[in-house]
């Protein structure tokens, strides 16, 4: 296995230091995925656009929160899948909703169901759905415009599911509490 630099500052390659400090300064801290990410300025700045840019998007806080935890379900990104836990309580995601997003069992809630079917679905299916699932998350109260919505955070959940696949990386203490094993693998899911 690859061995990563948790870099601080100090240690990463220039291009990366102002999007480190640009996290330090809206978060306090830099977890420790950027400072995984800072080895790729290009990478970081990818990641830090991506993340910016679907926040812009038509979903609500909680919505957008249920899309990424769906999405690093799938990936079976333990990191993110603790750091997203208390984002998405931060966020206003019902503990209920958050139990079930990470134990990649139904909501109670239709219509968020319906996206973390969807969600789940992209992710698994690499895009490849039916009419069948497209209609139904239509039919839920979805349009086209979500639908690049939800490929715009597997994008974003790409790079960060993935490198800390390759990296490993530590969980920041802000997740403390939060720990989390895939409780099935992705071949058995539902």
């Amino acid at each position: 296995m690859s061995q990563f630099t948790i870099h601080t500052p100090a240690s990463a390659p220039e291009g990366s230091r102002p999007i480190l400090g640009s996290v330090q300064q809206a978060w306090g801290f830099v977890p420790n995925l950027h400072n995984v990410l800072a080895e790729s300025p290009q990478v970081l700045e990818a990641y830090a656009d991506t993340w910016a840019l679907f926040d812009k998007t038509a979903f609500s806080p909680v919505e957008r929160n249920i899309v990424y935890l769906a999405i690093i379900f799938e990936n079976e990104c333990s990191y993110c899948m603790a750091g997203h836990t208390g984002l998405s309580r931060m966020a206003g995601v019902k503990q209920a909703h958050v139990d079930a997003m990470r134990a990649g069992t139904p909501l109670d809630d239709a219509k968020l169901e319906a996206l973390r079917k969807f969600a789940q679905q992209v992710t698994r299916q690499r895009g490849h759905l039916s009419s069948a699932d497209t209609q139904a998350f239509l039919d839920a109260g979805y349009d086209n415009r979500a639908i690049l919505d939800v490929i715009l955070a597997a994008a974003v959940k790409l790079i960060s599911n993935y490198t800390n696949h390759f990296a490993d990386t530590p969980l920041d203490a802000f997740m403390v509490g939060n720990e989390w094993t895939p409780p099935v693998s992705i071949a058995q899911a539902a």
